[in-house]
């Protein structure tokens, strides 16, 4: 595994540092670039990234959005442009020409702006959980805006003693329900929990 920071001044005028991992075989035919949503580091492509890596014959890179993570947070607000932009940037210095793009929720958006602004560095683009933007185009009802107020919580909840853990936890709790329905919840039966 292959890890450091894509460092340049990106389109929006900012100085950004991008943190990234490579996994699999450098220089494989087949290159995936995972873009993260909001507020999530490129940890939550780890299932994604085992089973691409133990396939064989992919070379997968992964980052933390600007904000996010172990990369820089630049002042002002950020743009999918811009962060489009930080992709095609990091792309370039890992050396890839081009890749197959995968992006989950704002992750996909970043994704589509990624292939609308540099299409000939898009092999194929894979969207999870996203859409086209526009804050009044897609307003969500009272259940989504509170699970956006609890992402948004998160990184401030981390700072608190303790945090860290409890902030884990509130995200895999929402990671659950905004994801599988009550009904399917219900009907699964997990282990219990491992002390940590």
């Amino acid at each position: 595994t292959a890890h450091g920071h894509a460092e340049f001044r990106a389109t929006d005028g900012h100085d950004v540092s991008l943190h990234w991992k490579r996994f699999g075989r450098k220089g494989a035919p087949t290159r995936v670039l995972f873009i993260m949503g909001l507020a999530a580091s490129h940890n939550a492509w780890q299932a994604q990234v085992e089973r691409l890596v133990a396939q064989g014959g992919c070379d997968v890179v992964v980052f933390d959005n600007r904000g996010t993570g172990a990369s820089s947070t630049p002042p002002g607000g950020y743009t999918t442009d811009a962060m489009a932009s930080d992709a095609a940037r990091l792309m370039d210095h890992v050396q890839w020409r081009d890749a197959h793009i995968v992006g989950f929720s704002m992750g996909g958006m970043i994704a589509m702006k990624l292939a609308a602004l540099h299409a000939p560095r898009v092999r194929s683009l894979c969207l999870i959980s996203t859409h086209l933007g526009g804050f009044f185009f897609r307003l969500p009802g009272p259940k989504g805006l509170s699970n956006l107020l609890q992402i948004l919580a998160a990184p401030l909840v981390r700072r608190l003693p303790a945090g860290r853990r409890l902030a884990s936890r509130m995200r895999s709790h929402l990671d659950l329900r905004c994801h599988f329905t009550p009904s399917f919840l219900n009907s699964v039966s997990l282990p219990p929990p491992t002390p940590t």
